[in-house]
């Protein structure tokens, strides 16, 4: 297993938010509802200890040189375990559309406030398709997104966990700026959090809850931990420069710059969401910049602002511009 920095029970829930750039999820139990997987097959919830089971013992053979069983294959056979009179091809189908399951209610709106103050991803014991699936439901890809399939092998596995996390630093992310999200702790909060990375419990139907001291935050949907997120991240929050132009000669060329050059450097800047620009007439234009929150607004303007501004300065004279900012944070009910 990797070696992992001590974890600090200690720090307030609001700090530990403030300072995570990375969210994770288990996703089939935590984000999707996997337990109507059973009744889309025909199947009622008194089999879903089989289904645990079998799916279990598939995951984590007795031989460590094993084949490794990609999820649809593992689906489709314990699929065929618990109804045998179904045809082979309508089992191989469940077991490909099981990203088509029904989210939790509170999932949706979740994802998209917390899409707008951090980057998101997925941990899951899945193959790649059905990631593919879930995400087009969201309507958003993820920022980071690690399946059974790509790792070879499956949760809570130490093969698995190693793995995922080898991928989620490699894309750059920080161990310890990174919050990983279940209802599961023997799959993901315990190995998570054995590997020091900050864990959050949100209670789901058939889940299994963590000992309260063994986890950073617990929160009582998804609905709280993106509202969490939004108050400690004070955001998202949007910024605007509205710039009025001597003429509409001065306009077109300020707009020029802006959609050839500015707008693409202010997009590179981290923790910015959004940077577009509307023309209201034609001698004025609106500037509009999303940050994930004020924290990543205050390194803009302390560290890139100067050097985008100097450029502007550059190119265009007081005389010929002048610029009306404003800033507010956007408030989002979830």
């Amino acid at each position: 297993m990797t070696e992992a920095p001590a974890k600090s029970p200690l720090i307030p829930k609001a700090e530990i938010l403030e300072a995570i750039d990375l969210v994770t999820f288990d996703c089939f139990g935590t984000l999707v509802d996997w337990e109507k997987a059973l009744p889309a097959l025909g199947v009622g919830l008194d089999r879903m200890t089989t289904f645990l089971a079998e799916s279990e013992r598939v995951q984590r053979p007795s031989r460590r040189d094993a084949t490794f069983i990609e999820y649809r294959g593992l689906l489709a056979h314990v699929g065929a375990r618990l109804r045998p009179d179904l045809p082979q091809e309508t089992v191989f189908r469940w077991a490909r559309d099981f990203g088509e399951l029904p989210f939790f209610p509170d999932t949706p709106a979740a994802i998209a406030l917390l899409g707008r103050v951090v980057d998101l991803g997925v941990i899951s014991n899945c193959d790649a398709v059905h990631q593919l699936d879930v995400t087009r439901r969201l309507g958003r890809p993820w920022d980071v997104c690690v399946v059974a399939e790509e790792l070879g092998a499956y949760k809570p596995t130490d093969r698995a966990w190693d793995r995922a996390v080898q991928i989620v630093e490699h894309r750059g992310y920080d161990r310890a700026r990174w919050l990983h999200v279940s209802a599961w702790d023997d799959y993901d909060l315990a190995p998570a959090a054995a590997r020091g990375i900050r864990t959050a419990y949100v209670p789901r139907p058939g889940g299994k809850p963590p000992h309260p001291a063994s986890v950073d935050a617990q929160f009582t949907d998804l609905g709280e931990l993106a509202r969490s997120f939004a108050t400690a991240k004070q955001g998202p929050l949007v910024y605007e420069v509205e710039a009025q132009a001597k003429d509409p000669d001065v306009l077109d060329r300020f707009v020029r710059f802006m959609i050839d050059e500015h707008l693409a450097a202010v997009r590179a800047c981290a923790g910015v969401r959004v940077a577009e620009l509307l023309q209201l007439t034609s001698t004025s234009a609106r500037a509009i910049y999303r940050f994930t929150g004020r924290g990543a607004y205050a390194r803009y303007l302390e560290k890139d602002a100067p050097r985008l501004r100097a450029r502007g300065r550059e190119l265009f004279s007081e005389a010929e511009l002048t610029f009306t900012r404003s800033e507010a944070i956007v408030v989002h009910a979830v």
